[in-house]
């Protein structure tokens, strides 16, 4: 009876850290904050008042320099880049979740909102936009007079 030669295949070696990452937190990390691939989109809040929409975007580790708001036909668009800074020299990088790039979020605006007065204002890594309403959609109270 003749033996056959088996392929011998070695282990992949394992990085540690990867190994516990991995432990922890496994793909929930990639779930919540999409992968590097995916389209970077700023987590938002809308909410609306009686005179104005009230916009909120979510844009930490930026500077006003890098922020960008525009309104046209009705769209408010909100366009962000964060540089990649990191010091790569003598590092060897076990995971990187730090979002880099161009972040861009576009917003269809309600036939009701004025293109005029809007106001941005950026604070502790939140980008606050009020959008006002045109002054007729806004309800009027109407006084009622005796005859």
């Amino acid at each position: 009876m003749q033996k056959q030669a088996q392929a011998t295949t070695l282990p992949e070696p394992r990085d540690p850290f990867q190994t516990l990452f991995g432990r922890l937190f496994g793909d929930s990390l990639a779930e919540f904050y999409g992968t590097p691939q995916s389209t970077a989109a700023p987590r938002t809040n809308i909410a609306e008042t009686e005179t104005s929409y009230e916009l909120s975007f979510e844009l930490p580790g930026l500077e006003e320099k890098d922020i960008h708001v525009d309104v046209h036909d009705q769209t408010l668009k909100v366009t962000a880049e964060r540089k990649d800074e990191r010091e790569v020299s003598g590092k060897r990088w076990h995971r990187i979740e730090h979002r880099y790039g161009q972040f861009t979020r576009t917003i269809s605006l309600p036939h009701d909102a004025a293109s005029g007065g809007i106001e941005a204002v950026y604070r502790q890594g939140v980008l606050s936009v009020t959008v006002p309403k045109a002054p007729e959609s806004r309800p009027t109270k109407i006084q009622v007079r005796g005859a």
